[in-house]
Parts: structure tokens; sequence; C-alpha cells
């Protein structure tokens, strides 16, 4: 409070003997003034920890301003589920309270590889691989900057699998504070998630949970964390589909749950070199799906004037396609391979996710093959006889179509 006094006392020039002692003072004082003022508090959840009453009172200052009152108050968080409480519980004494909510979500690579080309000169599947690991959180790049990392290994070593990394234990932290005793309970279910389990009883079976108990969970780790989405085959309806499954989206939440959960004796020992190895290994296999992902990213920005739905398909006989794009008068079947390709090799792709095509029901029009992967080789041949073809080169494309917009920077 002595530093919330001294602030105003200069900002207003006020009498020497001006003093705010309690957290009610200065809302009584916030609300009176005359001229247009705007407030910030940051972190507004850690008041839970240091002053409980904290918002009590601003609730009760908050109700009783003038209606003259020129205050405009924004408060912001990390902490998505205690925002939530905070705000949107019934209970809460901020419920009702705030006039706009806005969530800020993760970046995406457009975005992201711009700030990577301020930081370092690898190669784009270098810079990508980062991309994989730390997704659209900008702050992970600012720690990349601030350790002097110069690629993915050196973010292992000095951020990840470090006892001063700086991110060794981000998950757990996260998962603590957002559910406290119940943590455990999200580690497992996350894990599920990362080990390609994607049904209700999938993620049961694995987490050690019931059925019937699980949906709390799921709901949390959709809503409040924002890390994991529910979502069916394209042309299902979400409301009415049997076929739904659950997928964890965030990077750096896969990565943890597919290298250290798992290995959880060895972190905890800081054995780090083997997990460093295990990450080196299983690397490929992981990537996999991370690029199945930017794919559609890219896909769903760059042709959604052309169809009007993009995801992904699969039915119960276990036939699936990577990214299905439907419109009016055609469908677009694509099949993801994070490796490099031949030319042979990627007809047969095409041909194979053309055959699948044909079980994806009340399909009208002309229906396009299309393979994506990190290089194709006869690929304009491909491009002229109809097929889409997509690789890193359209990924350059993309980024040089877009570099003239602002993108995140680092300070």
């Amino acid at each position: 409070m002595e530093e919330y006094s001294h602030i105003l006392s200069n900002h207003f020039k006020l009498p020497s003997f001006f003093s705010i002692r309690r957290p009610s003072d200065l809302f009584a004082f916030l609300i009176q003034i005359k001229e247009p003022i705007i407030v910030v508090f940051d972190e507004f959840q850690r008041f839970n920890q240091i002053y409980p009453p904290f918002y009590t009172e601003l609730q009760h200052a908050w109700d009783q301003r003038p209606e003259d009152s020129k205050l405009f108050l924004i408060v912001t968080g990390s902490s998505i589920g205690m925002m939530n409480r905070i705000f949107m519980g019934g209970g809460a004494p901020l419920f009702k309270r705030a006039d706009t909510r806005i969530t800020i979500r993760p970046f995406g690579v457009t975005e992201i590889l711009p700030v990577l080309d301020d930081l370092t000169s690898l190669s784009l599947e270098e810079k990508l691989k980062i991309f994989y690991l730390f997704g659209g959180i900008i702050h992970y790049y600012y720690l990349f900057d601030k350790f002097s990392c110069r690629n993915f290994p050196d973010i292992l070593e000095k951020i990840i699998f470090n006892d001063f990394g700086p991110l060794r234990r981000e998950i757990s932290d996260i998962l603590v504070e957002e559910f406290g005793s119940e943590h455990a309970s999200y580690h497992t279910i996350i894990a599920a998630l990362a080990g390609g389990k994607t049904s209700m009883k999938e993620i049961g079976d694995r987490a050690g949970i019931a059925v019937t108990s699980l949906h709390p969970y799921l709901e949390n780790l959709i809503n409040l964390l924002g890390i994991v989405t529910y979502q069916v085959p394209v042309g299902d309806e979400k409301g009415r589909s049997r076929l739904g499954r659950y997928f964890l989206t965030d990077p750096f939440f896969r990565f943890y749950a597919r290298f250290v959960y798992p290995n959880m004796s060895t972190f905890e020992a800081g054995n780090y070199s083997s997990l460093i190895a295990a990450v080196d290994d299983g690397w490929n296999s992981y990537a996999g799906r991370c690029f199945e992902d930017l794919v559609r990213e890219i896909l769903k920005n760059t042709l959604l004037n052309q169809y009007d739905s993009i995801g992904s398909w699969w039915n119960r006989k276990g036939n699936e396609i990577d990214i299905v794009a439907t419109g009016s008068d055609r469908t677009l079947v694509v099949e993801c391979k994070y490796r490099d390709l031949t030319e042979n090799q990627a007809r047969d792709i095409i041909e194979n996710v053309l055959k699948k095509a044909e079980f994806i029901p009340h399909l009208s029009g002309l229906v396009i093959g299309g393979v994506a992967a990190r290089s194709i080789m006869g690929k304009e041949k491909l491009i002229q006889e109809g097929y889409f073809v997509w690789d890193f080169n359209d990924l350059n494309n993309t980024l040089r179509h877009v570099e003239g917009d602002p993108s995140p920077t680092l300070r």
C-alpha cells in the first residue's frame, strides 16, 4: 500500500499527509476520481495468497462507485482457472462484475517463426523442432534468449533437464496451482492423452479413473487450462456424434507427458542424460503428430475461403484421415508424413487416402487426394495431375506472404 500511496501522490500532486494503508482506502480513493484513469493489476489471482479479503473489498467499492466515476479497471492473470473462479464462480465476490473478458490464446506458427528468426539462424526444420516443443507461448522463447540457447539440445540441457532450469517443474507447478491436491489425477490423464488414448474409456483405463468420474477432469483441461480439445469427425455434429475424441493440444504439456512423466523417477534423480537420450530416440515418432497439427493449422488459415470445414475424420472400423476439408462441391483429403518422400511413395499415400475417403458418408462432388511431408520429389508433376501436395517450401511461401504482418517481439 505504501507504493500505491507514493504513485498516486506523485501523479495527482497530493499533500504529504496523504496515505493509503488498506486496500479499502485505495478503492475508496480511486472511485472518487473525476478524471479518466486506468488502473491495471497484473497477476490478479495472487491476491488470493497474499491478501484474500482483497476481492471482497474491491466488490464493495465497485458496487458503491458513483455513476460519474471515471475509473477503468483492468486485471490480468496467468492462471485461467483461478481467474475464472474469481469472476465466474457463483459465490465469488466479483461474480458478474467484469464487463468484458478476453482469453489470450497462444501464437501460431506464422507468428512464432519470425520471432525465432530474430533469435537464431537455425534452419527451418530446427526452428520447427523448437515450435513443436514450446508452441505459441512467447515466454518460453524469452527464456530461450535469456539462457543463450543456440539450438534444441541447448534448450533441453539449460532450461528443462537441469536442476536450475526454469521450466524443470513448469507443468507440475501449473497443475498444483490450478488443481491443488488433485494434481496427480490430472497428471495421469494428461499422460494417457499423450500416449494416444483418446476415448473416455481408453483414458479412464490408462489413468485408473472410472469413466463416470472422468468428465469433470476433462472439462477442466478443456475450459480452464485450454490444453485439451474435444473433436468429432468432420461432418459429424458435436452434440450428437458418438465418435468424439479428446486430444492433448498444448505442445509443452504433450512433451512433458510423453518424455518426463513416464520417467519421473529418472527425472527426480537428476539423471538428465538418460532423458535427453530418450528424447533423441523418440523424437521422430513424437513429432509426427506435431507436424500433422502444424499442417492442419496452416491449411485452416489458407483454405477456409475454399472449404466450409477443415478437420480430421475417422470411423469405428479404424479408418482415419489426417485432414479432411469439405465444401459445397468438393472435398480434400490429405495424409501427413513427417519424412521425405519419393514420388512413388507420395503416389501410394495419395492412392491410399482416396480409398479411405470412400468410407466418408454423404460426400458429393469432386474428391481431391493429397499428401503433406517434409519434402516430396516430383511435387510439381503431382500438382499438375490435380493432386494436393504440401511441403516445407510451402511453409516458407506462407511465411513470406504474411511477413508484412506484425509479429510478437521479445523485450
